[in-house]
């Protein structure tokens, strides 16, 4: 059996340069917003607009033309946390229709999506991703920059991620008068961690929806078929642990992961389905998840679009009835 005793000697080095603080290890080594953000803001007459960073410099005229057009759609706004950090959100609205599906979200209040993405990206580069999403699933989609990202004040920091998505939730509830088993939390990559967190600690959500997740921060840099690895040796160090919160967050998961995926392997979305499927009660109606053949770690949704907006349909169906019956 294969042994990680040089990079767990290597993290256990780092852990002591940090005073055994695994959020000082984090906040300097697990962080990586971009620089400059892709966007900046403009407050005028009492309104908040996200407009394209032209400091970028990476966008032909024609494509930042686009970009800014998917951010004029975005609502702009901020949020202060509890931990004193003002961070930016944008929600993108379903398209206004007449037709029944419309009639029915305005009945139950409307899905909400709160997405919390990867890493090395902000707001502004999911938002067209965001805009996508809620054009196909017909819904509400909330994404957002943690603390550090984007034009989001402060640092990055697990424990602000974690009040980050609080006040995103908390704002979304007050902006839009949603109850949470109507809000479907969406974390990717990293965004996995605040994502499990908030369920475990904050019961009644829609439904969860984990997007090429860790199984916790240390399991990331940790070979599943080792001994002797930096997530076994310092467990009680380990931050995002994923594979706890998922035990005690009653309501709906959706696992998506490449099966290629070079930058968290796919075991961690095995780990974590298996962990969901034993703990799991009978009302939560278990989804199967979707493996993703020939995907690695950020091309989940281009490797086959109908068939991911198909299985986040499904989800968004489930929450919907769901609300009906209450």
């Amino acid at each position: 059996m294969p042994t990680q005793c040089v990079p767990t000697a290597v993290i256990g080095a780092a852990f002591c340069a940090k005073r055994c603080s695994s959020e000082a290890l984090a906040k300097s080594l697990a962080f990586f917003p971009p620089d400059p953000p892709s966007y900046d803001l403009e407050c005028a007459n009492g309104e908040t607009r996200a407009r394209y960073n032209a400091a970028r410099g990476t966008l032909p005229e024609a494509h930042a033309r686009a970009f800014q057009r998917v951010l004029d759609a975005c609502e702009a706004t901020t949020r202060e946390t509890t931990r004193g950090n003002e961070i930016v959100i944008l929600a993108c609205e379903a398209p206004s229709t007449a037709d029944a599906a419309s009639a029915t979200r305005e009945r139950v209040g409307g899905v909400t999506i709160v997405f919390s993405h990867g890493n090395a990206v902000d707001a502004g580069e999911v938002a067209p991703f965001a805009r996508k999403l809620a054009q196909q699933l017909e819904c509400r989609v909330v994404t957002y920059d943690y603390s550090g990202y984007g034009r989001s004040r402060g640092e990055a920091s697990v424990a602000d991620t974690h009040a980050d998505i609080d006040a995103v939730v908390r704002h979304v509830r007050e902006r839009y008068g949603v109850e949470r088993r109507e809000i479907i939390l969406l974390g990717q990559s990293i965004g996995s961690g605040p994502t499990c967190a908030h369920a475990s600690k904050n019961p009644g959500f829609g439904a969860v929806v984990l997007v090429s997740p860790l199984l916790s921060a240390l399991s990331v840099v940790s070979s599943p078929s080792a001994w002797c690895t930096p997530a076994k040796v310092f467990k009680s160090l380990d931050v995002y642990k994923n594979y706890q919160h998922v035990k005690s967050a009653q309501c709906p998961f959706l696992l998506v992961h490449g099966e290629l995926d070079a930058v968290v392997h796919v075991s961690h979305g095995e780990a974590l389905w298996a962990a969901i499927k034993k703990t799991a009660r009978p009302e939560d109606l278990v989804l199967e998840p979707y493996w993703i053949q020939g995907a690695g770690h950020d091309d989940t949704y281009d490797r086959n679009p109908a068939e991911f907006i198909r299985r986040l349909r499904e989800v968004c169906a489930l929450v919907r009835e769901r609300c009906r019956q209450v």
